[in-house]
């Protein structure tokens, strides 16, 4: 892209930010019910551009259109020099585009991306923090402004409602010219992305540049307006002025126009434009705004493992609920200096995805560790290097561009960043999200430390929500400590569960197709599957697929596994008893598998399970959705849910299959395969 363009862009950009800054101003002003009934357009809040800029254009010229009036404003406003000089027109828009980056580097679409592509959505995010200062330094000087804006009649209509809902669905530039855009800024900095990536990015930028616009000035309207509102008013009396020059001579319409004439009224604006806002917000997105009044939006987010990031995604598919849960999160955050809460559940009540769900909505602004035996991450001294990484990395990296020798021996090293972060933090609060601290391996640890050598003293403002079963682990002991019961909150589990089950039924052919031949309405199967699960999501995340593909077509819905440890049952009673080898080889290899401290390629399992490698192959791909592979070539294997990890180690739950788990273990221990198993 020549700088040329570049300029060019930016002019375009802030054409388009002037246009979208009056527009509310206008709207707002003709939307008076007064002026609207004097005028014969209809009196209402969602008055549309069209009828609005209709009515401007009939009180100048009977021949002109409300298009073209939009796009005579709209290019006057876009080639006055004021607005080029505007600095603070120049920062809102800045600001919009570094905010849609750093929200785009942090959804769950672009690190699945990059995921894929062996890449880190991190290097987005540091860049929208250098994004204001490379816009503001732009050079515009001697930039030709003869392409113009050629804003459709569409989208005027959208600009020009006082309707926020339908402001939202304005777009900008083209995806094209964002995406030219993307690669040079990039490029300032030293770095290039993949295609797929700046196409996904400059797809965002495309759709939500004017609705990131908009927020940004009613941020600052909420806080009194300071720093925009005297930007918003000089623009309008810029198009005030234009509109006169152009020959608009209706007294009642330029009476309305010109009242709007101080920044407390700016600021009214776009008080009304936020409170549209909040009321069509969900829940989510209401707790969403709650937990991150702790946390830095400005911040970049924290570099967490691979592993975790892959865990995360995984776990937040069709998250469905658990408000009450996060309420009780926001509750202990607002009312403590500090300290500790536990959330503590059965298996596969939906604990870790609970805690992946935390960290999406603090926007990865937490210090991130999923604890997972079935990946083999399981010990203090993986807990210790991603924690110290990331504080390291994300506050203190002048200072620790690497990790001291004795830094993962306990956790000494960790209570000093602690202290040094929470001092930078002006307030704001350092939140650890750490999953699963019953699957720690507390053999690794000196005898009587806390698990993960978690600390007793914590700084003001520095909290850890954690997540274990209901077992006795050496905790923290802490006067800030909130153990949550998630066992106790039946009645609020089941309604997230029923809501889970008809999401899923209601888009599901499979599931219509089974229950219409045992004539169930959707509300009886929603009911009695949520009875059968005992509020268990594993147990649903397995039933409702293998129900959906068919697996359960001569079953019915009371004949269903009740609980999820019966669901295993089912499992091993639906493989083939007529081959009792068959059988036993299939028990052997994923018990085999279950006893891995890390994941195994189908060849490795092959050789400790002793049996053919097609054959593994054949009873992986058999017991697939209890099985998990990389996203290596060839792949790794791993058991998905530990749930099935401990069944499996279960001798009432093989005896049938006739496979002596003694004898297996005793061949593994025989072998000497290192440290990839573990005790039983």
């Amino acid at each position: 892209m020549s700088l040329g363009d570049l300029a060019n862009t930016k002019v375009r950009v802030l054409g388009w930010s002037a246009v979208m800054g009056v527009a509310p101003m206008i709207a707002s002003a003709i939307a008076n019910s007064g002026v609207t009934a004097a005028l014969g357009v209809m009196a209402n809040p969602t008055v549309g551009g069209i009828q609005i800029l209709g009515t401007i254009a009939g009180g100048i010229a009977a021949n002109m259109a409300a298009n073209d009036l939009g796009n005579l404003i709209a290019e006057k406003l876009a080639k006055n020099p004021n607005i080029l000089d505007n600095r603070d027109l120049i920062e809102a828009a800045g600001e919009a585009i570094a905010y849609i980056l750093k929200d785009v580097a942090s959804s769950d679409e672009l690190i699945a991306i990059a995921l894929s592509k062996n890449s880190s959505a991190r290097d987005l995010d540091r860049l929208a923090v250098k994004t204001p200062e490379y816009w503001l330094n732009i050079n515009t000087e001697g930039v030709d402004l003869s392409r113009g804006l050629n804003i459709s009649e569409d989208q005027l209509t959208l600009i020009f409602s006082a309707d926020a809902a339908e402001f939202d669905r304005v777009t900008g530039l083209t995806p094209e010219d964002w995406a030219r855009f993307i690669g040079e800024l990039a490029a300032s900095e030293g770095k290039s992305f993949d295609a797929e990536i700046v196409e996904f990015v400059a797809q965002r930028l495309y759709e939500t540049f004017p609705k990131a616009y908009r927020e940004v000035l009613i941020q600052d309207a909420a806080k009194g307006g300071e720093k925009f509102a005297a930007m918003l008013l000089n623009l309008h009396q810029i198009a005030l002025a234009q509109l006169k020059d152009l020959g608009l001579q209706n007294e009642e319409i330029l009476g309305k126009l010109e009242g709007v004439a101080t920044r407390q009224q700016i600021c009214q604006v776009m008080a009304k434009l936020r409170s549209m806002e909040i009321g069509i917000r969900s829940d989510l997105a209401q707790i969403r705004a709650l937990l991150q009044r702790y946390i830095d939006p400005a911040a970049p987010s924290l570099p967490i493992s691979l592993k975790s990031e892959t865990i995360i995604q995984d776990r937040i598919k069709d998250f469905t609920g658990r408000k009450f849960v996060f309420e009780a999160i926001n509750e202990f955050l607002r009312t403590n200096r500090k300290g500790y809460f536990v959330l503590e559940a059965e298996p596969g009540v939906g604990k870790s995805a609970i805690m992946a769900k935390l960290v999406v909505l603090l926007k990865r602004r937490c210090v991130t560790h999923f604890n997972s035996q079935p990946d083999g991450i399981v010990s203090a001294k993986t807990f210790l290097e991603n924690a110290c990484l990331q504080l390291s990395e994300g506050y203190l990296e002048d200072k620790y561009p690497r990790l001291p020798e004795n830094a993962l021996e306990n956790g000494n090293f960790l209570g000093r960043l602690l202290g040094e972060v929470s001092a930078k933090l002006g307030g704001k609060k350092l939140i650890f999200v750490v999953d699963a601290l019953d699957e720690v391996d507390l053999k690794e640890q000196t005898s009587g430390s806390n698990v993960l050598y978690l600390p007793n003293d914590l700084p003001d403002n520095v909290y850890f929500i954690v997540s274990k079963r209901p077992e006795l682990l050496p905790m923290p002991e802490n006067d800030n400590y909130v153990l949550f019961d998630l066992m106790q909150h039946s009645a609020e589990s089941v309604e997230d569960v029923k809501a889970y089950i008809h999401k899923f039924a209601k888009n599901s052919a499979g599931i219509d197709n089974w229950i219409k031949p045992q004539n169930l309405s959707l509300e009886q199967f929603v009911r009695v599957l949520a009875e059968r699960s005992k509020n268990n999501f594993m147990y649903l995340r397995y039933v409702l697929k293998e129900i959906n593909s068919g697996t359960y077509r001569d079953v019915n819905l009371n004949d269903l596994p009740a609980g999820l440890e019966k669901y295993y049952y089912k499992h091993l009673d639906r493989m083939d008893v007529k081959d009792k080898e068959s059988r036993r080889r299939k028990l052997k290899v994923i018990y085999v598998l279950s006893r891995t401290r890390k994941p195994v390629s189908c060849e490795l399992l092959a050789n400790f399970a002793k049996e053919d490698e097609l054959d593994v192959q054949d009873v992986l791909d058999g017991w697939e959705g209890f099985v998990r592979p990389s996203s290596e070539n060839p792949p790794k294997y791993s058991i998905y849910h530990a749930s099935f990890q401990r069944f499996l180690h279960s001798q009432e739950a093989v005896k049938k299959a006739g496979v002596s788990l003694s004898d297996i273990d005793d061949d593994l221990e025989n072998d000497m395969w290192g440290d990839l198993y573990g005790d039983g």
